[in-house]
C-alpha cells in the first residue's frame, strides 16, 4: 500500500494526493464520502470525527482499489456496481448507460402528469431499465415493457427488475429496423442515443472510456434516426389520446420535434433541471 498508514487521517491525504489535478475538489470530497461509506460503513457527517481512527485490512484494500480505478477515470458507479435511481438501487456496468439526472427529471414528470391506471407502457432503448422500472415502481397496475437491441444490456435490466421485485416485460429487438409488435399502447418513452460525434470532445473521459457508445453517439449526418424509427413506431403502436415522451439532444429539440406532425400531435418542448431543451412531449389526437 502507498498509504502512511491505516490511519483514516493518512488514507484521506493519500486519495486526495491520487485524485488531485483529475478531479475538482469537491468532486474529490464528494468521491471520499461515498468510499468511506461504502467501503468501512463511516458517513460523511462522521467522518470527521474518525480521522484518527483505523481501518482494517480489507477496508484499505477496497478504497485503495477503487482508487486506482477512480485515477483511471472510471465512473464510480460502475466501480461500486450499482447508482440510485427514485429511490431504486440498480445495478449498472459498461454495458448499460449510467443514468443521469436528466432521466429522472423525465421520470418524475411522466409520474406527475399520468395518473391513470392500467396504462400499457413501452420504453424504447431501456439499456439499465431505469425509466421502466421507475415508472412501474410509481404505479404498480401499468403494464410496462422494456426493449433494447443489447443481449447483455437486457441481462442488467431483467436483473435490476428481479432485485427490484417489479415485473416488467422485456423484448430484445433494433429499433433502426422498424420494429413491429401485435400491441397498441397508450405510453411511448425513451431516452435513446442522440449525442452527435462531433459532440465527442466536449465528453467527459469518464464517459468516453467507459460506457457504451452504442447507446451514446449517433453519426453527425443521422442525428435524429432513432427518433425517426419512433415516429414510425408510434404510428402503428401508439392509441389514439396516448404520449411519447423523449429525452433529446438540447441542440436539436425543434428538429425533434418536428419529425411529429401538428396535424397529428400537440407538441411540446421541454426544459430540464438545468435549463436545457432536453424534452420532446406528443399528444395524439
Amino acid at each position: 500500500m502507498k498509504t502512511a498508514s491505516n490511519k483514516i487521517e493518512d488514507i484521506l491525504q493519500y486519495i486526495r494526493k491520487e485524485l488531485k489535478n483529475k478531479y475538482s475538489a469537491n468532486e474529490i470530497t464528494a468521491l471520499i464520502h461515498i468510499l468511506f461509506a461504502e467501503y468501512a460503513h463511516i458517513n460523511a457527517a462522521s467522518l470527521l470525527a474518525h480521522r484518527e481512527d483505523y481501518l482494517n485490512e480489507s477496508e484499505l484494500l477496497n478504497i485503495y482499489l477503487a482508487t486506482e480505478d477512480l485515477r483511471k477515470y472510471k465512473p464510480i458507479q460502475y466501480i461500486l456496481g450499482y447508482t440510485n435511481f427514485l429511490g431504486l438501487r440498480l445495478n449498472v456496468n459498461p454495458s448499460v448507460l449510467i443514468p443521469r439526472p436528466e432521466t429522472e427529471d423525465l421520470c418524475q414528470r411522466i409520474i406527475k402528469q399520468e395518473k391513470a391506471q392500467n396504462l400499457k407502457v413501452i420504453d424504447l432503448c431501456t439499456g439499465s431499465g431505469c425509466i421502466a422500472l421507475s415508472l412501474k415502481n410509481a404505479n404498480n397496475s401499468w403494464q410496462v415493457t422494456g426493449l433494447d437491441i443489447s443481449d447483455k444490456a437486457l441481462a442488467t435490466a431483467k436483473q435490476n427488475a428481479t432485485a427490484c421485485n417489479l415485473d416488467i416485460s422485456f423484448l430484445q429487438a433494433d429499433l433502426l429496423q422498424d420494429v413491429s409488435l401485435d400491441e397498441q399502447y397508450d405510453i411511448i418513452v425513451s431516452n435513446p442515443p442522440y449525442v452527435r460525434e462531433m459532440e465527442k470532445e466536449q465528453m467527459q473521459k469518464n464517459v468516453l472510456d467507459y460506457e457504451p457508445a452504442i447507446s451514446l453517439f449517433v453519426e453527425d449526418e443521422k442525428a435524429l434516426i432513432f427518433y425517426e424509427k419512433i415516429e414510425i413506431f408510434a404510428q402503428k403502436h401508439l392509441k389514439h389520446g396516448g404520449k411519447i415522451f423523449l429525452e433529446c439532444n438540447s441542440f436539436l429539440a425543434e428538429s425533434t420535434a418536428g419529425l411529429f406532425s401538428e396535424k397529428e400531435y400537440i407538441i411540446s418542448i421541454e426544459k430540464d433541471i438545468f435549463g436545457k431543451d432536453r424534452f420532446v412531449f406528443c399528444k395524439k389526437k
